[in-house]
């Protein structure tokens, strides 16, 4: 197992001092002429932590990364998918370009890549442990630094994408820091003897010199002293939040003429991760599909069921500014029970068909349903794009058998994958001939859903099926350049 993450709790709470937090928020705002930089720092220059099994040791090193002078904001996108991938630092307020930065320097949709080096020495300052790291701005671990900062971060709070990825932000607020390595579950490891060690973590001289960084805010070093199992006091768990208060919207009236403005723009991208397998002596195609919703309206769809109701009306919600102006009826939510689902789908979302080489359909999915939740962050740069739409799940989202209300949401900027393997929702090409075919994604089949336009909710994938029954093959050429098949969201 690699020990430089490592799911573990810290040993220690860590916690920057006030006078730590004063000075660090003591820079002023950007000029016009100052474009913003960063600082690194540590929230505490000594950590006492208890060794483990094997003598090992885990912990959150608590280096933090702040802006200086203002939000730090990067912007990765390209116009469209035929277009290179462009790396640039700009205004938060404008989003004139301030900086444009090598794209070289990318570690893919995944973050800046070698930003910064860690490094452990032991008390004889031999290296026990080192490595480069890139960082993600966007972290899931943020820190608010005092009152006067933002009272919530309006940066999303992941990197990351998939081979349709257009376009991502990633930033932190001016007031806020984002973790460098680290966090509730994350951390550094390493076998260690009871006897002092010195973390340092430094920031790549590159990126020093891109980013303007000052050379005593490019370095961050913390004391650690490894003891025995036991030695410390066991923490209290905190107390659990109060329950909020549950406050109803007003009655939502029925409309017909929704304003522009709060409506979504369903958009359905290419079938990908394609591949055919075998069951029962069948050929199955499977796939994966992606829908998401460029806006400039979220899609929210609502439903409401009484005592022993098998479904609920599904409404579709008109909201201006984050408050319902109105809704119309659009179909159906019902439960989906057994298996991994237990929860609760959308009836008129999407169709899969296949279609032969002259486009005529020749089968259809049987997957007909769907639980809406933001899975990939397609395009965060649209207008109105959510850019902390990511972390729901599919209970919360989708409900239990229990429910009584139904909330699912497409964000702007944001799409929902889902895959089809299993038989019935895999196509059957057991008795087709060879040759080419296409895999249709039709976002909105019925019309049903109010949107700004239909003009992007087909779209055909070209396919080739080659070999004989009992070992059937598909061959999937590139769309638009890109190698849906050879994509690999886990090889860093």
């Amino acid at each position: 197992m690699d020990l430089r993450l490592r799911r573990r709790r810290p040993a220690i709470p860590l916690v920057a001092s006030m006078v730590l937090l004063s000075t660090l928020l003591a820079s002023g705002p950007a000029t016009a002429s100052h474009v913003p930089s960063l600082r690194m720092f540590a929230a505490q220059s000594t950590i006492t932590v208890e060794r483990e099994r094997r003598d090992f040791v885990y912990l959150d090193p608590g280096v933090w990364i702040t802006p200086l002078g203002g939000d730090f904001e990067l912007r990765v996108a390209r116009t469209d998918y035929e277009s290179p991938i462009t790396l640039t630092q700009v205004d938060s307020g404008t989003g004139a370009v301030m900086r444009t930065l090598p794209v070289e320097m990318l570690d893919g949709f995944y973050g800046l890549k070698d930003f910064a080096h860690v490094e452990v020495l032991d008390a004889d300052g031999e290296q026990v442990l080192g490595y480069p790291m890139p960082w993600c701005p966007n972290s899931w671990y943020q820190q608010r630094l005092s009152d006067d900062s933002p009272l919530n971060s309006h940066y999303p709070y992941l990197c990351g994408g998939g081979p349709f990825t257009r376009g991502t932000i990633w930033g932190i607020d001016d007031g806020w820091a984002s973790a460098l390595v680290g966090g509730y579950y994350y951390g550094l490891g390493w076998r260690a003897d009871r006897r002092h060690y010195t973390i340092r973590m430094t920031i790549d001289p590159a990126w020093v010199a891109l980013l303007e960084i000052g050379e005593e805010d490019a370095v961050a070093e913390v004391n650690v002293t490894a003891v025995d199992r036991g030695t410390l006091d066991v923490a209290s768990a905190p107390a659990g939040p109060a329950a909020p208060i549950y406050t109803p919207y007003a009655a939502v009236p029925d409309i017909t003429g929704p304003p522009a403005y709060s409506l979504p723009d369903l958009y359905a991208l290419p079938a990908w991760s394609m591949g055919v397998h075998q069951r029962k002596g069948r050929d199955l195609l499977g796939f994966s599909a992606t829908e998401w919703n460029e806006g400039p309206g979220t899609f929210v769809i609502e439903g409401f069921r009484g005592p022993d109701d098998p479904t609920m009306d599904a409404y579709q919600y008109f909201l201006i500014d984050g408050v319902p102006v109105g809704r119309a009826l659009i179909g159906e939510l019902e439960f989906h029970a057994g298996g991994r689902h237990n929860h609760w789908h959308f009836e008129e979302f999407t169709e899969y068909s296949l279609l032969d080489s002259s486009k005529t359909e020749v089968l259809v999915s049987d997957k007909q349903s769907w639980c809406l939740v933001n899975t990939d962050a397609i395009d965060l740069t649209v207008s109105n794009a959510n850019w902390q739409g990511w972390g729901q799940d599919l209970f919360t989202s989708c409900g239990g058998p229990s429910a009584l209300w139904i909330r699912e949401v497409l964000d702007v900027g944001w799409g929902d994958t889902y895959s089809q393997y299993v038989s019935g929702q895999a196509f059957d090409i057991t008795d087709l001939p060879n040759g080419r075919y296409y895999v249709r994604v039709h976002v909105n089949p019925t019309g049903s859903i109010r949107e700004t336009s239909s003009d992007n909710n087909v779209e055909d994938r070209l396919i080739r099926i080659k070999g004989r029954p009992g070992q059937r093959r598909v061959v999937v050429p590139p769309w638009n350049g890109i190698d849906t098949e050879g994509y690999c969201y886990y090889c860093g």
